[in-house]
Order: C-alpha cells, then sequence, then structure tokens
C-alpha cells in the first residue's frame, strides 16, 4: 500500500513539473511573439484561488500614448484553468472577458485603452498561478494562437434547442407568487388593485421602498405604464418579453404616485400589485431628501440591511481616481456604497482592499451605483479606491459600520 502511494507521489511530482516546464516555454514563446512588434515584458505572477479578484497594476510606459498607440495583456496559466478578466466599463467593448484554454490576450488601442486602468483577474479553477506579460506596440499584434496553438481550443458550439417556452401561468397565481416573494423578503404589506384602461390608479408611498408589479390576461394587448409621482411628468416604463412590468420606487417622503397604462386596445383585465418596504433604521437624513433616495437605491433599495450601523465614513469626489486609505476598526465587518450627485456618469468603480483580502464592484445600467462588503483584519487599516468616469461627475462615498469579524490569521 506505501509502495503504491509512493509511486502516485512521484507520478504526480513529475506530471506538475511537466506542466511548470510547459508554461514557461509557453510564457516565453509568447513574450517572443509580441517583442517583434514592441517592447514585452513580465509582470509579477499571482497565485490566485478561486473567489478572489486580484487587481492588475499595469506598468506607466504601457500607456504612454507618445510612445505607441497599442497596449496588449496576455494572461497565461495551466491549460485546464478556467478564469474571467475583469477591464474598467468602456462605450462598446466588452468589461469581462473569459479565458480559453487556460490562455486570454487582451489589446486596446488609442482612447480605448482607458478600458486598461483598471484591470483584475477572477479566478473560475480552484486554484492556479497566473502569469501576465504587458506589450506595447504600434498596432495590434497577431493572435495569441499563432504563436501558441496549442492554445487554441477551436469553434465554440453552437447553442441547443431549448424547446418551447414553457406555459404562462394565469393572472393570479403570478400575483400569489409576487406577494409570497415580497413578505419573504421582508414587505410590511401587499396591496393588488385593478389597473383600468383608460383611467388610473392613486397611491400613497410612504417613505421607504416600494415593488410594483403591472401584469395582464395573456390575450390583453400590448400596453406602457404610466407613473408620475406628486403630479409631475409621467415616468414610461416598457414591459418586458413576458408582457410584465417590475419597477422599484424609493422615497424617505411621503409621495402621492398616480399609475395609468396606454394601450390601443380598452377593457382588458390588469392588475397592479404594490409591496411595501419600511426604510431601514440608520439610514442618515442630513444629506437631504434627494441624496438619501439616491444611497437607499445605492444600499440594495428594498433588498438593503433592515439596520444599518453607524456612518463612520462619507466622502465627496470627482471624476479621476481617488485612493481613500482608512484606519477603521479591526476585525469588523462594514458595507460601502459610492453614488452619483452630480454631473452624467459613465462609469464609477468601487475597491476595498483590507490585508490579503481585496474586492471590487462596478456599476451597470442597471445598478449606476456600486456597493461591498468587507472585512478589517488586526489592523483595521483598509485601502478604498473610487475611480469615476463621465461629464462634470461628483460622487458621494459612504461607509457603514455593520458588525464584527470572525478573527482571521494575517
Amino acid at each position: 500500500m506505501k509502495r503504491g502511494a509512493s509511486l502516485l507521489a512521484i507520478l504526480l511530482s513529475l506530471s506538475a513539473r511537466t506542466a511548470r516546464a510547459d508554461l514557461g516555454d509557453d510564457l516565453e514563446r509568447a513574450r517572443r511573439a509580441l517583442a517583434r512588434h514592441g517592447r514585452a515584458e513580465p509582470l509579477r505572477f499571482r497565485f490566485v484561488e478561486r473567489g478572489e479578484i486580484l487587481p492588475v497594476v499595469l506598468p506607466a510606459w504601457s500607456l504612454d500614448e507618445a510612445a505607441s498607440p497599442c497596449t496588449s495583456l496576455v494572461f497565461l496559466a495551466p491549460i485546464p484553468t478556467q478564469f474571467v478578466v475583469h477591464l474598467h466599463p468602456w462605450p462598446g467593448l466588452p468589461r469581462v472577458l473569459a479565458s480559453s484554454a487556460g490562455a486570454l490576450e487582451v489589446t486596446r488601442c488609442g482612447p480605448e485603452r482607458t478600458s486598461l486602468l483598471g484591470v483584475a483577474i477572477e479566478l473560475r479553477s480552484p486554484r492556479a498561478v497566473v502569469h501576465t506579460l504587458v506589450a506595447a506596440t504600434e498596432e495590434a499584434p497577431p493572435a495569441l494562437s499563432l504563436a501558441l496553438p496549442e492554445r487554441e481550443a477551436g469553434p465554440a458550439a453552437p447553442a441547443g434547442d431549448p424547446g418551447p417556452a414553457p406555459a404562462r401561468e394565469p393572472l393570479d397565481e403570478r400575483l400569489r407568487r409576487f406577494d409570497e416573494a415580497s413578505r419573504n423578503a421582508g414587505a410590511a404589506a401587499v396591496e393588488v388593485a385593478l389597473l383600468p384602461s383608460p383611467g388610473y390608479v392613486r397611491l400613497a408611498l410612504a417613505p421607504g421602498c416600494h415593488r410594483l408589479l403591472a401584469s395582464g390576461n395573456d390575450d390583453a394587448p400590448p400596453f406602457l405604464l404610466l407613473l408620475s409621482r406628486n403630479d409631475e411628468k409621467p415616468e414610461r416604463l416598457v414591459p418586458s418579453g413576458a408582457g410584465d412590468v417590475s419597477h422599484e420606487l424609493c422615497v424617505v417622503r411621503p409621495q402621492r404616485l398616480a399609475v395609468s397604462v396606454e394601450s390601443d386596445g380598452e377593457g382588458a383585465e390588469r392588475k397592479l400589485a404594490v409591496a411595501h418596504f419600511p426604510l431601514p433604521s440608520g439610514l442618515p437624513a442630513r444629506f437631504g431628501s434627494d441624496i438619501a433616495e439616491r444611497m437607499l437605491q445605492a444600499l440594495g433599495g428594498s433588498a438593503a440591511p433592515r439596520k444599518l450601523g453607524p456612518l463612520v465614513s462619507a466622502s465627496l469626489g470627482a471624476q479621476g481616481r481617488t485612493p481613500l486609505p482608512r484606519a477603521l476598526l479591526p476585525q469588523t465587518c462594514y458595507l460601502a456604497a459610492v453614488l452619483p450627485v452630480h454631473g452624467s456618469l459613465q462609469a464609477l468603480s468601487l475597491g476595498a482592499r483590507s490585508g490579503p483580502d481585496s474586492s471590487q464592484a462596478t456599476s451597470t445600467d442597471a445598478q449606476p451605483a456600486p456597493r461591498l462588503g468587507f472585512c478589517t483584519g488586526k489592523s483595521g487599516n483598509v485601502e478604498l479606491d473610487v475611480e469615476g468616469r463621465g461629464l462634470g461627475l461628483a460622487w458621494l462615498l459612504a461607509v457603514f459600520q455593520m458588525a464584527p469579524a470572525r478573527p482571521r490569521a494575517e
């Protein structure tokens, strides 16, 4: 038994050495291929574990417009490794790129190089060493598969036939499921009203968040949902492919809401369900009602924690990158959110690093205000980082103390 175990250990050791040798050979071939077109250098390799998101800091020479117009990044890991690379948002470009056969190449030229100001690796495999090459070239270099043909995974298989769509549930059953899901999520009350066409429904919105679901029978004609707060110009909402409109409103002061539909057909049966969620305790009001509502949305709206801890830090900033190191309580967990308060937003990114742990959140079209949670170690020191892009952009970063953290080794 011991002899068999020793033989297995020897085979595993030889396999690991062969894999390291092959990876080193691949790295050198990729470097030589990039060096034919400009300056190419390796960065510090990273040992990454599943779930970690580690930033990649590029040297200044690689983004120097006067020296070269293009920047290329090559990430190499053992062939079975799966990872994704997060990039800073840029219009028309993907924010997340997935590896293939343990490799990924990214090239950005001209203004698009801005997306390389924020690069991070996220591993999907259990753990692996990931090497990074950076190159500055006059034009986009040839595809990585020419230098490493064994890393070419081939064309992706076409998507299979998912089959016919399942039958839609009756209207009353959909409303029942909405009621059940809302109460399970913490709704204080759920009400249902007929949604006439023509006509409208008036609602008195108490402070808090309110989930809305407008839906009709399958034979009802298409419609637009119109929401008018305090008799202002209505907001027009387009239904989903299933024909429903889901929306959420958060207010810190009582407001009046008029809900109506715009449709070619009249007399169709439609219903409006509204779930009411109370304001979380501890939401600061000193910034005014408008900022408080934006902060509530940034914290998750109806999914925000029911009780917020003390607001320990509030920082204002403008577009560009702003490092915000903080000395907080040791071994304590915090919730941070950054929200736009002025100007035209293009993208917001929020990062936090505490000891060996780091996390990052980036704005999306559905969630323009990123948020994340983090816990401090024994020192209590944390490096917060906000990067904003937009025209005349100003933002507010709020950090709430939430709960003690489980002690960890550092």
